[in-house]
């Protein structure tokens, strides 16, 4: 019932970045939206294509990698695991569980202090700063 006023949300959103308003982009934009939970492409397509079943894997990496070039979307990603996408635009880091993969959300903005800290060469120009802890999980810590 409330997904016409969200398409048109995404729809503005998507025309601000100079993106056209596909059905495959409102879709899946308005899917990361809903999404706490920092899903891949695969999981991302086998939700959206229950509602569109000709869309190709491929085309879902081609509009995440858009909105993530567009600034509608992050890629988290963490040495040879698979990428991950949200589109929570505060700054924040986060923690991966090694066992399960699961990634949480965590509300710090330590930039300031990273950046005081570290080495930085010369002229180069910071544009985020991404965290990312790795341990493990209440519930995989008890399973272990």
């Amino acid at each position: 019932m409330g997904r016409p006023k969200a398409d048109e949300r995404v729809t503005a959103e998507l025309a601000s970045r100079g993106l056209r308003a596909t059905r495959q982009r409102v879709g899946l934009l308005r899917l990361l939206r809903r999404t706490r939970s920092h899903p891949t492409a695969a999981e991302l397509h086998r939700v959206l294509s229950r509602e569109q079943p000709n869309l190709s894997l491929k085309t879902v990496y081609e509009i995440l990698d858009s909105l993530v070039t567009a600034g509608l979307a992050s890629c988290v990603t963490d040495g040879g695991e698979p990428y991950r996408y949200e589109s929570d635009p505060t700054p924040h880091y986060h923690a991966r569980c090694r066992v399960c993969g699961r990634l949480y959300d965590l509300a710090v903005n330590l930039d300031g202090q990273i950046r005081a800290r570290s080495p930085i060469p010369e002229g180069f120009q910071v544009e985020r700063v991404a965290v990312t802890i790795v341990g493990r999980c209440p519930r995989c810590h008890r399973a272990f």
